[in-house]
């Protein structure tokens, strides 16, 4: 069983990087990744690098006033991942957008390797996928069909 140290460097390394983004910091949000992470959207192209990631996040936050907290956040140290449930708080709009990060730590460094995120939302009527964009499903091991009944 991993050292609860491990858990106490995760949840710092979230704590730091949703400071960070709500400092529109892209330097110290880039910091927070190692060099290959990627960030997942539900609604967008992933962003790959810590520099795109920390450059995107800064843009954002200037330009549309967003800014998170951590409501909940749960660490497993022997999988090195962190599910974080956040509010995203749009100033210009007063609006509120609720969900949950999922968080992959490369073990060594406790850097972020990978975000994926889910957002308390309606589901939309079009698309027939309502998933991660470019997130490879079943190479992960995901259900892509229905069980068999």
């Amino acid at each position: 069983m991993a050292q609860p140290i491990a858990a106490q460097r995760m949840e710092q390394v979230i704590r730091t990087y949703i400071q960070a983004c709500n400092d529109a910091d892209g330097k110290a949000i880039a910091a927070c990744f190692t060099r290959e992470a990627v960030h997942y959207f539900p609604s967008l192209p992933k962003w790959v690098g810590p520099a795109t990631i920390g450059n995107n996040f800064e843009k954002r936050v200037r330009e549309q006033g967003h800014c998170w907290t951590v409501d909940r956040l749960a660490v497993d140290s022997d999988r090195c991942a962190a599910a974080l449930e956040w509010t995203r708080f749009d100033r210009q709009h007063a609006r509120i957008l609720r969900g949950v990060d999922w968080f992959v730590f490369e073990p060594e460094t406790f850097r972020i390797q990978e975000i994926r995120p889910y957002t308390a939302a309606p589901m939309h009527p079009d698309p027939a996928r309502q998933e991660l964009q470019d997130f490879d499903y079943a190479g992960r091991g995901y259900p892509t069909t229905a069980p068999a009944r």
